[in-house]
């Protein structure tokens, strides 16, 4: 009950403060944007305004269990999940697309338990089953979605992976059935599971990386054709190839360079941009894809500061939006949101007005839905 309480001030406090753009939100909207990350234990809600500017939605700020650090859609793009990681649990809400408003699904049950610390979730591509990875014991939680309610029910898990060194990502084709878990430093591995009819998961093999490489962030293309994946140690991005057994295979040309530290990968729903943050260099690489070979584009990288702010932003996650148009960028050391309107012919950024965006948290993940 007191834990309850907490959260409710929570956002009641938030509800007072705002987040994002505090002026009246009178502009065309044309997307959402939902963040999670260090602060407050609730999910932060944004409209996409056709500026590409933020404003809060109208219930700014939705309560979790401590301490949410990722979400995912799910494919039919009604319901969003996320995983608490101190508190061992994942919940779903409801999605109002006009409104934004995040409602509980399952309230009566609550948030439903995974393995320890998890710190990825995401859905397979039919949209039948949700995954969650859970760091403490390098195991994979399996759940049935209700496809009209959103509700989640364990599917004869955990799974253990088998990974002996530390997990530390998780990504799901967006097309195929196989699924990627992230682990170890120096070198890293990307371990491949193939996702039965289910839920169950087989091992399949795995990509190693440089011997010298820590790779911290990976991301998979629309198609399912390429993985990318920010190599922090060696200021580059690998470039994979999936196979139809959903094999990785280092394209060739690759590593890419990228600035100093990149921590995380975002492609357009095109595949042929691809946006790497730099952590240690404060700004984003940008790249055209061609077959999985990547070409940095006019004026790359561009600068996560904006204009008059502090030197060290951190840039971290980062997000095309679900138009298609906007890129978002969390600033992890100010806790604000770099955005950028994208130029699809050649895939330049152009600083979005009032950019970067303040916020409540330091947002360690987004979704963005229309």
């Amino acid at each position: 009950m007191k834990a309850f309480i907490r959260m409710a001030c929570i956002a009641a406090l938030v509800t007072i403060l705002g987040c994002g753009s505090n002026k009246p939100n009178t502009a065309a909207n044309v997307a959402l944007l939902y963040t999670v990350g260090a602060g407050p234990n609730s999910i932060q809600g944004f409209h996409i305004q056709a500026s590409g500017e933020l404003a809060s939605t109208s219930v700014p700020s939705f309560p979790t269990n401590p301490r949410p650090v990722a979400l995912a859609l799910h494919p039919s793009t009604n319901f969003l999940y996320v995983v608490n990681t101190t508190s061992n649990t994942v919940a779903g809400f409801g999605i109002d697309h006009t409104a934004g408003i995040l409602t509980p699904v399952g309230s009566a049950l609550g948030p439903v338990s995974t393995g320890p610390s998890p710190v990825a979730v995401g859905a397979n591509a039919g949209g039948q089953f949700l995954f969650v990875l859970n760091q403490g014991d390098a195991s994979i939680s399996v759940y049935s979605i209700d496809a009209a309610r959103g509700i989640l029910t364990q599917a004869g898990s955990p799974f253990p992976t088998g990974i002996t060194t530390t997990v530390q990502a998780m990504a799901v084709s967006p097309t195929a059935q196989f699924l990627y878990v992230l682990s170890g430093t120096a070198p890293s591995t990307i371990s491949v599971f193939s996702i039965g009819s289910n839920g169950s998961l087989a091992a399949g093999g795995a990509f190693t990386a440089a011997p010298t490489s820590t790779i911290t962030g990976m991301t998979i293309d629309s198609k399912g054709q390429f993985m990318y994946a920010a190599d922090s140690a060696n200021n580059n991005v690998v470039s994979l190839s999936i196979a139809a057994s959903g094999a990785l295979t280092e394209v060739a040309g690759s590593p890419f360079t990228a600035g100093t530290q990149p921590v995380a990968v975002a492609v357009d729903s095109t595949g042929t941009l691809v946006y790497v943050s730099n952590s240690g260099s404060n700004n984003v690489s940008a790249f055209k894809s061609a077959s999985g070979v990547l070409t940095q584009v006019p004026g790359s990288p561009f600068t996560t500061q904006g204009t008059g702010t502090v030197a060290v932003t951190q840039p971290g996650f980062l997000i095309v939006d679900a138009t298609n148009t906007f890129l978002y960028v969390s600033n992890v050391a100010t806790r604000s949101i770099a955005a950028f309107g994208i130029n699809a012919a050649d895939g330049t950024l152009v600083p979005v007005t009032s950019s970067p965006f303040g916020e409540l948290i330091a947002a360690s993940s987004m979704v963005s839905t229309k």
